[in-house]
């Protein structure tokens, strides 16, 4: 199946690295105007519209700190203003570390920094959202990661729960917006994106992909089929609540 998104109207948080960035570049090649969401990184944001542009798509850049309970409405209202009053697919891909801590240094202020970047930005930018993909019988794709299921690497605990947290809130969301709305998410694994490069450096995560079954780490690209898939209306017409995880063989479930 071609998954095109013709004239679709596509927003992205945290889409000017990674796999916010691959995303991007991906639904404008498809036909999508692209909402390319970026908090500190305008540089690498506006590399991200270059390539969206020279691959024939529309986009626009909207910065916008999601930490701020004001800011996600302001970030939704921006791109309607763009895109013609439309929400077709809203992927929820902002998030971070913020820093490895282990739990019993980590005080309160860096964990709700951690909930405020990961949980409750998903919650308040699709509340934002939620009239305009009702009106368009749109789709949410949330990002979460496989660290849900594990419970994070060295000092990334409350990194973890946080996606597990994710994980969670696209099943209750899946249940309180159907029919009209499909809610599902991805679980990506190791990826080599300046996420790593910021937070795994000497901890030999990197290193250690070589022995998964696909003998490597991911890249952004590699998880995006699996964006695209889950936010395509005929692809995955009949799935919502669902998670994918692309990760390489590091976690099977059954």
């Amino acid at each position: 199946m071609n998954l095109r998104f013709d004239n679709k109207a596509v927003l992205i948080t945290g889409a000017s690295t990674g796999i916010g960035a691959a995303a991007a570049v991906a639904f404008a090649k498809a036909g999508a105007r692209v909402g390319i969401h970026y908090n500190n990184s305008r540089q690498s944001a506006e590399d991200v519209l270059a390539k969206v542009v020279k691959a024939g798509g529309k986009g626009v850049l909207i910065q916008a700190d999601l930490t701020d309970p004001v800011q996600p409405a302001t970030l939704v209202q921006e791109f309607v203003s763009f895109s013609g009053q439309r929400i077709d697919v809203l992927v929820n891909n902002a998030g971070a570390l913020v820093k490895r801590c282990p739990l019993e240094q980590t005080d309160i202020d860096l964990w709700r920094r951690i909930y405020a970047l990961n949980v409750e930005s998903v919650f308040l930018v699709s509340k934002a959202a939620l009239p305009y993909l009702r009106e368009s019988k749109g789709c949410i794709v949330n990002v979460g990661s496989i660290a849900a299921y594990s419970g994070g690497g060295g000092g990334s605990a409350h990194y973890a729960s946080a996606k597990a947290a994710v994980h969670c809130l696209t099943i209750g969301m899946a249940k309180e917006f159907a029919p009209d709305i499909r809610v599902n998410n991805v679980a990506p694994g190791v990826i080599d994106t300046p996420f790593h490069e910021k937070f795994s450096k000497g901890t030999g995560l990197m290193e250690r992909t070589t022995t998964l079954p696909l003998a490597r780490a991911g890249k952004a690209e590699d998880i995006v089929g699996a964006i695209l898939l889950l936010a395509h209306p005929q692809a995955s017409a009949y799935t919502t609540g669902e998670t994918i995880s692309p990760n390489g063989g590091m976690v099977w479930r059954l």
